[in-house]
């Protein structure tokens, strides 16, 4: 249960203040009854109506994106490109991005509004593995995937063990658990690799759409990762 002025405000009709005003004027309903108090306790269950019109309760959403390089993981920035730009969707000044990518990489984010959603992808704590498809330049042997699925120690930390796979000549995939800056590309020129392309292709359980197109995007009805 929560106020009614609260759940308008959170429902974007309008400011905490400007609600009560709204509600003071006798244009609210609740479940077809003209509600005049503020604090008045309702609930997710309850038909809210302001001037006629249903009123959704706000909520937490989930959306992914296909980053096109050339873009920033940001939600703003003055100078460059960033994948807000890209993104039409009523809730979308509370995204926030859950787990970065480098400005040259491209494929998944998710964005959301819910703070222990993004937590949870994250923290090294919570084990969920991003997966990427590297394009390197350089020979890729046996000796060197060893050495990153053992775990590789770098300047600051050492990593993770990760989980490698060889695909093609000079192409690997990788899963990691952590994401650290630059952590995919330290990875590889620590074992003498160079990253030409650095795609992600999967968080957890979430894996990028075939059809999703550079810097379209999508609501998630399953978030489960």
């Amino acid at each position: 249960m929560e106020r009614l002025d609260k759940f308008l405000a959170n429902a974007k009709v309008g400011t905490r203040s400007e609600v009560k005003k709204i509600i003071k004027a006798g244009v609210v309903k609740v479940n077809g009854k003209t509600i005049k108090k503020p604090e008045f306790k309702v609930s997710e269950n309850d038909e809210i109506t302001v001037n006629n019109k249903k009123i959704i309760p706000h909520k937490n959403i989930y959306i992914i994106i296909n980053k096109p390089k050339g873009y920033l993981s940001a939600t703003y920035d003055k100078k460059d490109k960033y994948v807000l730009q890209l993104i039409n969707h009523p809730y979308k000044n509370e995204l926030k991005i859950a787990g970065r990518l480098d400005k040259d990489a491209h494929g998944l984010l998710i964005l959301t509004n819910d703070g222990e959603y993004i937590h949870k992808i994250i923290s090294p704590k919570k084990d969920i593995y991003k997966t990427y498809e590297v394009i390197v330049k350089g020979e890729i042997t046996e000796e060197k995937l060893e050495k990153l699925k053992k775990g590789i120690k770098l300047k600051d930390f050492t990593t993770k063990p990760a989980i490698i796979e060889k695909v093609e000549n000079q192409k690997i995939t990788i899963k990691i658990s952590e994401g650290k800056f630059h952590q995919v590309k330290r990875m590889m020129k620590a074992v003498g690799l160079e990253v030409i392309d650095l795609k992600r292709i999967a968080i957890g359980n979430i894996t990028l759409p075939e059809n999703l197109n550079d810097g379209e995007w999508i609501e998630l009805i399953n978030n489960k990762i």
